[in-house]
């Protein structure tokens, strides 16, 4: 299966797993070392909060690399503007406030849902996603119905 990114979000969790392997988690290695040679395991919070903390960081480097592996990147989608899509942005009228709301639809690394940039994987982009320019959606999300009516869809990046 694919992941989809914008080059941005790549790099950053790339960083971030840089970041992981090459400084915290030998950091946090060499403190649960420090912490054992102190005796007693059995009563040693600090010890046990590094072996945590290095849990933590294990699964954490695992989670990176399954979302790495398979890329795909969001810039090099042939991406039509008929249909909303991964890499569309869609501006939409809120039947019931009659106000017009925008939502980017990218990857799950790229999604910042305060700013309406939202996962392809959301249940409002799953709602948007193959609807066209006039299209009226009832998309159910957890904070209740939305009724909408697409009224502009562009490429993300051109937006």
């Amino acid at each position: 299966m694919s992941n989809f990114y914008t080059r941005v979000s790549y790099r950053r969790l790339v960083d971030e797993l840089h970041r992981l392997r090459g400084e915290e988690l030998p950091a946090v290695s060499r403190a649960k070392q420090v912490a054992a040679a102190e005796g007693d395991l059995s009563e040693n919070t600090e010890y046990h909060a590094n072996r945590e903390r290095l849990d933590m960081l294990q699964r954490r480097i695992y989670e990176i690399e399954e979302q790495l592996r398979s890329p795909r990147f969001i810039e090099e989608l042939q991406i039509s503007c008929e249909r909303v899509s991964i890499g569309t942005r869609v501006v939409c009228l809120d039947l019931r406030t009659r106000k017009e709301v925008a939502y980017t639809i990218l990857g799950l690394a790229d999604a910042v849902p305060e700013k309406n940039i939202i996962s392809y994987q959301s249940p409002m982009a799953r709602g948007l996603i193959g609807k066209v320019l006039d299209d009226e959606v009832a998309i159910s999300i957890p904070a209740g119905q939305r009724h909408l009516r697409i009224v502009e869809i562009l490429r993300f990046d051109e937006a």
